[in-house]
């Protein structure tokens, strides 16, 4: 945002914040109940879309049970190593932290994560004031929140920050599998025709054929599941 002072252009300082909040919403309850899942969070104006991963496939079983008796509306999608949650024409409660982000005139960065009873939220706003007012409205309506940090950023990096963060699409790659698809990427392994086989891939990795191409599947698996909310939103708006 810029203001005008006698005819020069003032840039209005912009505030990233970091929040955990403890609720009572179903995420929170739900993730306190079963430690090891981690729900990362997508909306937009009509559409909710939720990711829910656990090492345990018990505890995502259960937690696919409970959540019926929370949310019965909700679309739960089964996927390769987690669940997939779509809530569409939704009505968003005014007591909800999204509702209080937007009370406050702030905007909040996707996804946000539910892990152990929290959630974390990145929240920005071009005053701090509206940051703290957030913070009250929350206690107000029965919340816990714990401000973790407040930080006053440029136009840069409150733009960036907009974006998907790039540890969110490569959450859950290995190292070796980030270097090859890295690679595959560089050497044109993508493009067509490619510009690089997938023997000629195994020998720079130092890797038997099979086994580069497994650490390639699996990385491209897990970037697309990563991407999968996003292209749920963009596709569901277009409909």
């Amino acid at each position: 945002m810029i203001i005008f002072r006698h005819g020069v252009r003032a840039p209005m300082p912009n505030y990233e914040a970091r929040l955990d909040i403890h609720h009572n919403c179903p995420y929170c309850m739900l993730t306190e109940r079963y430690p090891g899942l981690r729900i990362s969070s997508w909306d937009n104006a009509s559409t909710h879309v939720a990711v829910v991963t656990s090492r345990s496939t018990e505890d995502l079983e259960k937690f696919e049970e409970d959540l019926a008796t929370f949310i019965p509306y909700a679309t739960v999608i089964r996927q390769c190593g987690g669940l997939e949650i779509v809530i569409r024409d939704r009505d968003v409660d005014p007591g909800s932290v999204t509702s209080l982000i937007s009370r406050s005139d702030c905007w909040c960065a996707q996804p946000t994560v539910a892990e152990g009873g929290w959630e974390r939220y990145r929240v920005f706003s071009w005053s701090k004031s509206n940051i703290l007012r957030l913070v009250s409205l929350v206690q107000e309506n029965g919340g816990t929140i714990s401000l973790e940090s407040m930080r006053q950023v440029g136009l840069p990096s409150l733009t960036e920050g907009m974006l998907v963060p790039i540890e969110g699409l490569m959450e859950g790659l290995t190292a070796k599998q980030s270097d090859i698809l890295t690679l595959a990427i560089e050497r044109g392994y993508y493009d067509t025709p490619a510009r690089i086989s997938a023997d000629d891939m195994a020998k720079l990795t130092g890797l038997s054929r099979s086994t580069a191409m497994e650490h390639l599947r699996k990385a491209e698996g897990k970037v697309l599941m990563n991407m999968l909310p996003l292209l749920r939103m963009a596709a569901l708006d277009r409909k």
